[in-house]
């Protein structure tokens, strides 16, 4: 896998449909096997990637595991869900906190927590609090783990965005359609 995409360095330009009218026949096969082979190696890596949460302590990761352990309603519908976050993040932790005190999270069990802390209910002034401190804590953590979860999924997104533009215009040229570009309407405004 090359080191651009293991790093999410890549930048990726949008293709129009005009863009891909006005390429070559080679430049577009060319195109549709490189965003192909990129879609291919980034979508096996956001699968296994492990996202860093940072925590002071690791007494603040023990602290959201306890509060997943105990304090999370559950429905039969997010059952697998629940059940997923807990291990995974039982096995982080079991690892413990890296150099940088970050927690390695793969990006599903990252996501569960995350949905499991907004969905979290309780009742009393120190249920309330005690929540309220572990947000404090963990949130900024887990929030910038998930902002960057969120970057590589519309980095996916935009490849096979990409991608379909390529292969629309593939597709399009090879059963001998050409179609025109939507001319751009100005719209006269008044004042």
């Amino acid at each position: 896998m090359s080191e651009q995409v293991e790093n999410n360095e890549m930048e990726i330009k949008m293709i129009t449909s005009s863009d891909a009218k006005e390429m070559s026949i080679e430049t577009l096969k060319s195109e549709q096997e490189r965003y192909n082979k990129m879609a291919n190696e980034f979508g096996e890596l956001t699968k296994t990637k492990k996202y860093t949460v940072a925590f002071d302590d690791i007494k603040d990761a023990k602290s959201l595991f306890k509060h997943l352990e105990k304090n999370v309603k559950w429905t039969h519908a997010d059952a697998p869900l629940y059940v997923a976050a807990y291990t995974k993040l039982k096995d982080a932790i079991a690892e413990g906190l890296n150099d940088s005190n970050e927690l390695l999270i793969d990006g599903p069990a990252l996501n569960a927590v995350y949905q499991l802390l907004l969905k979290t209910e309780g009742v009393g002034f120190h249920s309330v609090r005690d929540y309220m401190s572990l947000l404090t804590n963990t949130g900024e953590g887990i929030s910038n783990a998930m902002r960057k979860m969120i970057e590589d999924q519309n980095t996916l997104k935009s490849i096979h965005t990409n991608l379909s533009v390529l292969d629309d215009e593939t597709n399009a040229r090879a059963m001998g359609i050409q179609v025109e570009a939507e001319p751009v309407v100005e719209i006269e405004q008044t004042a």
